[in-house]
């Protein structure tokens, strides 16, 4: 992922250098490989501060994000964190009190809040009437690349889309996680989240052949479907009245489709987004649109579905 941050980086013109720590040969190698023009490699992260740079990418091991961020922050640098912003609560309230107090502005890797189809519908939500009932699915490839629970790799990500979709916290969670491929983490999770108001069912692994990123929103007017990846939106309402079929092939178009909208918006890179908008909020020309305290809820949340899948209660989730 570092990579890509470094791509998109270079290709944007309100950097003039991209500053690079990358310790492991392999990684920094590959970096080499790309031959991005404004990647300058350093060799500590001193060296950037030394650098006077403005602001900071951390896309390290989630277990480093708390140290690394905090060093920088501490050095008044503008810091966006890969989600989860850090692995325990205390540390995520910690490293949020450290940036009000040096006014430093820290943005949690919450990248599918810039995947232009999740925008799209957050403008078409109210149409959708009273959400009563969500339902994600993501599902992604076995990999040989050591990473989290299920929960904190990718569950996360949809935990925080249905806050930011509905303005709602979650308020409790029970889950269930299984080890199925991974040899260091539980590789698929399960769980029924309770929103202010609604129910969602988030499922997540990295077990299945092929990868599949999904999420459904019902209301009382209407319902949304949205894939994440190819960035596809399809917003339906219910048929008016009750409509009588000619055929048997009418029926099988038209029977429980309603009205369907698709909505038009540009489709774009998400990180490329998010990096640009980190830029401007660095700035000061934008306001930030995933703050600290939306990454520590989503590790609130994480943290209690690990809980309640090992300890098999209901969890309350409180950030």
């Amino acid at each position: 992922m570092g990579r890509n941050h470094c791509r998109a980086y270079s290709a944007n013109a309100r950097v003039d250098h991209v500053f690079v720590y990358e310790p492991y040969a392999e990684s920094r190698a590959a970096l080499e490989a790309m031959n991005l023009e404004k990647v300058v490699f350093i060799d500590s992260i001193a060296d950037a501060k030394a650098n006077g740079i403005q602001a900071a990418s951390v896309v390290t091991p989630t277990d480093t994000h708390f140290s690394v961020a905090s060093d920088l922050v501490g050095a008044g640098i503008d810091v966006l964190v890969e989600k989860p912003i850090t692995t325990t609560l205390e540390q995520g309230r910690e490293l949020a009190s450290a940036a009000h107090r040096s006014d430093v502005l820290v943005m949690p890797g919450h990248i599918e809040r810039f995947n232009p189809a999740v925008r799209a519908l957050k403008k078409n939500m109210s149409s959708l009437g009273t959400i009563v009932y969500a339902s994600a699915h993501r599902f992604g490839i076995p990999t040989n690349r050591r990473l989290a629970d299920a929960f904190l790799d990718q569950a996360v990500h949809d935990m925080d889309v249905l806050s930011y979709l509905t303005g709602e916290a979650p308020r409790d969670i029970r889950a269930i996680s299984q080890r199925i491929l991974d040899a260091h983490a539980n590789d698929l999770c399960s769980a029924i989240v309770h929103y202010d108001g609604f129910y969602a069912t988030i499922e997540a692994n990295r077990v299945t052949p092929i990868k599949t990123r999904e999420l459904i929103v019902l209301g009382t007017k209407g319902s949304a479907r949205l894939d994440y990846i190819s960035q596809e939106l399809v917003v339906m309402h219910s048929e008016a009245s009750q409509t009588k079929f000619s055929s048997f092939d009418e029926i099988l178009m038209r029977v429980g489709r309603g009205t369907e909208v698709h909505p038009y918006f540009q489709k774009d890179e998400p990180l490329r987004v998010e990096l640009d908008h980190f830029l401007a909020c660095s700035e000061g020309k934008e306001k930030p649109l995933v703050t600290a305290e939306d990454g520590i809820r989503a590790v609130a949340a994480v943290a209690a579905g690990m809980k309640s899948a090992k300890d098999g209660t209901v969890e309350k989730i409180g950030a």
